[in-house]
C-alpha cells in the first residue's frame, strides 16, 4: 500500500470510537468487550479461553516487533515511518481520553503509544514486503477497535 493511501485511511478513520461494539465477525478477532475485562480484571471466559495464551501488542515505542525481526530501516523507511506517525498523532488529538479511564487506571497513553507503533510497523512490513501482520492490525484500529494481543492466529481485539 502507497504511503498515500495509508495516509488518506487514516485521515478517514475514527479510531478508538467502536470499542465495546461487535462491528465486524471474523473467525479470527475475538472481542472483549471492555477495557475492564482485557487490563484490569481479565478472565479466561472473557478472551473465549485464550487468555492464557495471549501475547500483547506492543504499548512502548521501545518494544520489539513481536512478528519480524528487522534491520536497521534506511532514511526513506525512517522519513514515511515518521509521516505516518504524524497523521496517527494529529487523528489521536479528537479521541476522548476517557474512552481509555478504568477506575484508577489511565490506558490513553498507551493507547496511542500502541496505534503509533502498529502504524509505524505496517509503513515497515509494506516497505520491506515482509507479510501482512500489521496490515491486519491496522485494518482493525481503521475499524474503530483497539487491538491489544493476539492468541495464536486471532488477535484479541475491545
Amino acid at each position: 500500500m502507497p504511503i498515500d493511501a495509508i495516509l488518506a485511511e487514516i485521515e478517514k478513520s475514527h479510531f478508538f470510537s467502536a470499542m465495546g461494539k461487535r462491528t465486524a465477525q471474523a473467525d479470527d478477532l475475538i472481542y472483549v468487550d471492555t477495557l475492564r475485562e482485557v487490563f484490569t480484571a481479565p478472565t479466561a471466559a472473557s478472551l473465549k479461553d485464550g487468555y492464557p495464551h495471549v501475547e500483547w501488542l506492543p504499548t512502548s515505542p521501545t518494544q520489539h516487533d513481536p512478528f519480524y525481526r528487522l534491520d536497521t530501516p534506511d532514511a526513506a523507511l525512517v522519513e514515511r515511518r515518521l509521516t505516518v506517525t504524524r497523521a496517527v498523532m494529529k487523528a489521536m488529538k479528537n479521541v476522548d481520553r476517557r474512552a481509555f479511564i478504568v477506575d484508577q487506571h489511565d490506558f490513553s497513553l498507551a493507547a496511542k503509544n500502541a496505534i503509533g507503533f502498529a502504524f509505524r510497523q505496517h509503513v515497515t512490513e509494506r516497505h520491506s514486503g515482509l507479510g501482512h501482520r500489521w496490515e491486519r492490525v491496522v485494518a482493525v484500529y481503521c475499524l474503530g477497535h483497539w487491538p491489544v494481543g493476539y492468541a495464536g492466529d486471532k488477535l484479541i481485539v475491545v
